[in-house]
């Protein structure tokens, strides 16, 4: 197929890709690949594509079909055979695939592309479903090329801007109102990060495996009326206290994770995965299996969880050789402590933790999960960050206001401010006499496993780089509505924050001149718009 072939002519079903795979090969002629999701084809996308062309003779682009996009509610915006067309009516792009896979590794292995291109992003980033993709194209003699990266557009934020602007949103006007007392610009974000950017925090808690198997729409089982799965694709995250220390890492700070790992378990690749994403990990050497938890996907739902976990008491010596452990630490921060309800801060190591160190670092940050976690053993913590259930499971009080139970939580813990989130109703923060209400950044998350840890690494790095109570916890609210947006535990760095904050700060400008129009013109006697 000759370059400038019709767009119809362009579009290839699997089967034709085959044929024409060969045929380049035949030809004596390299074959190019990108792959995405293409919804909004912007000057980032243009460049990058321009790239893939001069590392070969022939350009291929396949794109994810509609029902593995992954990347937040009322997306794609365009169907896929809308996308595959636009990208056929560049003149440079050869050839057009609609894949219908979650991943592109089954694909690569069939195409064999010689030159896999990918954005400059992925060059660092700590990507499994990249690494693997990586694997099977180097394994068929290969080579991956990362592009300039010179023109850097966020789809998902242009996608945003676009869809907010036609359809008015009560929780942005909210915003709005509060960034007249609270300073949520992108610059004032970007400063109070670089602030934090090497401060050393320790981080104490359990370590979860997150496993998700990705499965075909499930069956009934002929021999019994019972669920039947069939995997397609299986991926792992570093979840629990990990996922907490490599947000904090990615966010720029320098993380020490202190948690327990079990001596069944391989635990070299898992450090080692730690170290290169920036965190330093001290185990704990218990007895026992590595937590895991694991969750079978169809689509974009949840069909069942497996929890293999177990419990890990630490004995005296243990408990009061981590704390021995942390004090020696020189120029550390932050205390961080994340209970996952396993056993680990129980027996007064969470208590031993904060009074031994309350002296000595500025912030002593908490958080916790599961049923046999407790918040009041985090006595004289700076922030406490329950969900609603989990205040009230902790404070056994399920009658009174929610503001109510956070004071009650203060009192009896000593603490200063308690945050607490409350799903699709955003977040309180109490302190004292002051209550203040920040609406949720997403309405319909794709997943919401690991929104609480990302708000609480991304609000604890704000506070070390000197940001306000309220502009920390807008922080930690852009981080946990990123986490949202994809499946998984991924890593929420400072860019992606900076870049939602961009997102958003757009939004907040227009709300704030429409409310100011408005009072001008109810001043002037003309008709709101």
């Amino acid at each position: 197929m000759q370059r400038g072939a019709s767009i119809s002519d362009k579009i290839l079903t699997l089967e034709e890709l085959i044929v024409v795979r060969k045929e380049i090969s035949r030809a004596g002629e390299t074959l190019v690949q990108c792959h995405g999701c293409f919804d909004i084809v912007h000057p980032g996308h243009i460049r990058h594509l321009q790239f893939a062309v001069a590392q070969g003779d022939r350009l291929i682009v396949s794109i994810t079909a509609d029902a593995f996009v992954n990347k937040g509610p009322n997306r794609p915006m365009f169907t896929h055979d809308l996308r595959a067309e636009n990208l056929a009516a560049l003149a440079f792009v050869d050839l057009v695939y609609i894949h219908h896979e979650a991943t592109a590794v089954e694909l690569l292995g069939d195409v064999k592309p010689d030159v896999y291109i990918k954005g400059a992003e992925y060059a660092t980033a700590d990507d499994q479903r990249f690494h693997d993709e990586r694997k099977i194209v180097e394994s068929n003699n290969g080579r991956v090329v990362f592009s300039s990266g010179d023109v850097v557009f966020s789809s998902t934020a242009i996608v945003e801007a676009i869809q907010k602007v036609s359809r008015p949103d009560p929780d942005i006007e909210q915003l709005a109102e509060l960034s007249k007392k609270h300073d949520f610009s992108t610059p004032s974000i970007g400063r109070t990060l670089d602030a934090a950017s090497s401060k050393r925090v320790v981080v104490v808690g359990e370590t979860i495996l997150d496993t998700y198997t990705h499965c075909q729409w499930p069956e009934i089982a002929d021999e019994h009326p019972m669920l039947s799965l069939k995997p397609i694709s299986s991926e792992q995250f570093d979840g629990g206290a990990a996922i907490v220390a490599q947000h904090l890492a990615a966010l720029g700070t320098r993380p020490v994770l202190y948690t327990p790992i079990p001596k069944s378990f391989d635990a070299r690749p898992f450090i080692e995965r730690m170290n290169e994403q920036g965190v330093e990990v001290m185990p704990i050497v218990v007895d026992g299996l590595m937590p895991e938890k694991k969750r079978f996907v169809v689509g974009r739902d949840k069909v069942m969880k497996l929890d293999c976990t177990s419990s890990f008491q630490l004995d005296t010596q243990q408990q009061q050789l981590v704390v021995k452990q942390v004090l020696s630490l020189s120029d550390v921060e932050c205390l961080v402590l994340t209970d996952f309800g396993l056993g680990m801060l129980g027996n007064g190591l969470a208590e031993s933790l904060c009074a031994s160190l309350r002296d000595q670092v500025g912030l002593i940050i908490g958080d916790v999960s599961g049923v046999r976690s407790s918040l009041l053993n985090m006595r004289g913590a700076d922030v406490l960050c329950p969900s609603e259930t989990e205040l009230r499971l902790a404070m056994n009080d399920y009658d009174s206001t929610v503001v109510d139970v956070a004071r009650g939580l203060i009192a009896k813990t000593q603490s200063v401010v308690v945050v607490v989130t409350l799903g699709g109703d955003g977040l309180v923060i109490v302190s004292g006499d002051d209550e203040i209400r920040l609406p949720a950044l997403s309405h319909d998350p794709i997943d919401v496993l690991g929104c609480g840890d990302a708000l609480l690494a991304s609000m604890c790095a704000s506070m070390l780089g000197g940001g306000g109570l309220v502009e920390s916890a807008y922080v930690g609210s852009i981080a946990a509505a990123i986490a949202g947006s994809v499946m998984g535990n991924a890593v929420v760095g400072k860019s992606q924050v900076i870049t939602r904050g961009q997102s958003f700060g757009a939004q907040f400008a227009h709300s704030v001149a429409q409310i100011e129009a408005n009072m001008l013109a109810a001043n002037a006697g003309e008709p709101i718009r």
